[in-house]
């Protein structure tokens, strides 16, 4: 069990170091694509919420 515990806390102090060393670098096309990705998924979600209303529009008239 202690070994265990120790194994934890080592992967999560490693773990910690990799993600904080990784924040410091930043991506020069990042806002480019972020822009896109966020167009592509707002088209996602405005399809669902259609397909979303039609589908519970029918279940209300077919239960009625």
């Amino acid at each position: 069990m202690t070994v265990s515990v120790i194994a934890v806390v080592a992967i999560s102090i490693v773990a910690l170091v990799g993600t904080l060393s990784l924040t410091g670098k930043s991506d020069s096309d990042y806002s480019a694509a972020t822009r896109g990705n966020l167009l592509n998924l707002s088209y996602i979600y405005i399809g669902l919420a259609l397909v979303l209303t039609v589908g519970i529009i029918y279940f209300v008239i077919k239960s009625a």
